[in-house]
């Protein structure tokens, strides 16, 4: 069925339960709860103590909470590795990983876990009950979205070429919860890509905190490094002159990889302008105390340094929250965000264009003069600064290299059981199933958690009745038992204008208008069984999930 449905048989929202939700409600202080911390006598005690009296029980049941702790760490540790051991591994030495990047459930069951485990719950339990989850705000797109979604009258009667795919009594089930749903919980089926970047700039301080508020449950950092060998978050390494306004800031921008060059010339001949700014260009904080984060734009015919960062972004994102500074984010920074609002961590290994193993003279020595030198040292940094966060099942590792993961899962089990394969090899659109089983066995051999491609290679149009149906990738992923994770939504222009998107790609022929794509995330759901997905603005799968 639909979301209605969902949301009864799931009453704290949709998970990814191979890390299950964190509980929706947090306990109130006991300080903050009280009218009174007066001393008081007890009649007949003989003693002073605080103006509550609490249940014997209660005093016990923390003794007997606390005597557990211990034993349950013990026993989670004792679970992650009998998981990892019963996997059949292809070993990445922890030292001989150079990591130079090469080129790389049952069907119908609907969305959510594959992968559970009972330890897994109690960490959910125990994480739950000490951190506090961002209060929910979705805002008016998703009621907007559903209201100019077609009639279900006309879904059943959709013969029109004109017409979207039919999705009949959808529209219905999401209007009775318009009326019946009056708050919102984060759901870690809602995964921020690179925080909220429709209206915030990505990887910035005040995106990352939108995608909690908007409710995500997972939230995405791009992790590169800058030129002092400190963790930043960036989608690309070299992407400084698109996403901030180094080029503004003369004495940084002349030390760009390729610094700032005019377009010459007009028209079809013209040369247009150019500029490289890389993380590796400049230390930490330079880039934290100088630049600005800024909506991800260019102008490829600017003369100058201003015209090439003051053109506008695309007509459907804003700089309504750009216009000051947003900080730019480090990694330590974003784990502080998210942690904040009691949210989980995708951390993304980049710097996938850099060769480690290469000597860069320009590279500075880190704090303990300890230069990274292989992909696998870069992905030890990253981990390393994960390993106070309680529980470790808060932490998705994930990478387009799938090497990497191997790599994670042989030398860090700990991080190992929730592990996510990015896939953009449009290549599979043409596997046979036989092919697509060979091409995705290594991930479950290895032991990887979840496969996530683009929307578009989880779905495929019925050449008959043009309803958008499972792919034969979804339904070999499924085969195999691997969690499917889809990316990008609310990624792109309106519909309207831009059918021809990458991001909807085949799916155009029976796209119409962007409340289309509420039936296409029903679709992902009820049908290929995804277990969440990656939104640029993630309040209106909130309001679905």
């Amino acid at each position: 069925m639909i979301a209605m449905r969902m949301l009864q048989n799931n009453p704290d929202g949709s998970t990814y339960q191979s890390i299950p939700e964190d509980p929706n409600e947090t306990s109130k202080d006991l300080a903050s709860s009280s009218p009174s911390y007066q001393s008081k006598n007890i009649e007949g005690s003989g003693r002073r103590c605080f103006g509550i009296k609490l249940p014997k029980s209660f005093a016990l049941g923390i003794f007997v909470g606390l005597a557990l702790v211990p034993l349950y760490d013990s026993l989670r540790w004792v679970f992650v590795v009998t998981q990892q051991s019963s996997t059949h591994h292809h070993p990445i030495s922890h030292h001989s990983y150079s990591g130079i990047p090469k080129t790389n459930n049952h069907h119908g069951r609907k969305g959510g876990p594959r992968h559970s485990h009972p330890l897994q719950d109690l960490e959910s339990l125990l994480h739950g009950a000490t951190h506090h989850r961002a209060t929910v705000s979705i805002g008016p797109r998703p009621y907007f979205l559903i209201n100019e979604m077609e009639d279900d009258d006309d879904d059943d009667n959709n013969n029109d070429a004109s017409s979207s795919f039919a999705r009949p009594g959808l529209k219905s089930q999401l209007q009775k919860c318009t009326h019946t749903l009056t708050s919102f919980q984060p759901s870690d089926f809602v995964l921020g890509h690179r925080g909220a970047p429709l209206q915030f700039p990505e990887h910035s301080d005040r995106g990352h905190d939108a995608a909690s508020r908007a409710g995500a449950g997972l939230v995405e950092c791009d992790v590169n490094l800058t030129k002092d060998q400190k963790l930043i978050c960036r989608h690309q390494r070299c992407d400084l002159h698109i996403t901030t306004d180094v080029l503004l800031v003369p004495h940084l921008a002349a030390r760009c990889t390729v610094p700032f060059r005019p377009a010459v010339g007009t028209g079809k001949t013209a040369i247009h302008a150019t500029a490289k700014c890389c993380t590796t260009d400049f230390t930490l904080d330079e880039i934290q105390g100088q630049m600005c984060a800024r909506m991800a734009s260019s102008n490829k015919y600017a003369k100058t340094p201003e015209q090439y960062v003051g053109h506008p972004p695309p007509a459907y994102r804003t700089t309504l929250y750009s216009h000051d500074c947003p900080r730019i984010q480090s990694h330590a920074d974003f784990r502080q965000v998210v942690d904040a609002n009691g949210g989980s961590m995708i951390a993304e290994f980049k710097m996938l264009d850099y060769d480690f193993t290469a000597t860069h003279s320009n590279l500075m020595l880190d704090d303990n003069d300890d230069r990274i030198s292989t992909r696998g040292q870069f992905i030890d940094r990253v981990l390393a600064e994960y390993n106070r966060t309680n529980p470790k099942s808060r932490v998705y590792p994930q990478s387009f290299v799938w090497e990497d993961l191997y790599y994670v899962i042989d030398n860090h089990p700990t991080f190992g059981t929730h592990t996510i394969a990015l896939d953009k090899n449009l290549d599979t659109l043409q596997y046979t199933q036989e092919e697509l089983r060979y091409y995705l066995s290594p991930l479950v051999d290895h032991g990887v958690t979840a496969i996530a491609p683009t929307i578009f290679m989880l779905l495929d149009i019925d050449p008959t009745t043009k309803d958008i149906v499972p792919s034969r990738y979804a339904e070999v992923a499924s085969e195999l038992g691997l969690d499917m994770i889809a990316w990008t939504f609310e990624r792109s222009d309106a519909l309207s204008n831009s059918r021809s998107s990458w991001y909807y790609s085949k799916l155009s022929e029976v796209l119409q208008s962007d409340s289309d794509m509420m039936k296409v995330l029903d679709v992902l759901y009820e049908d290929v069984g995804i277990s969440g997905i990656f939104t640029d603005w993630p309040s209106v799968v909130t309001f679905y999930a």
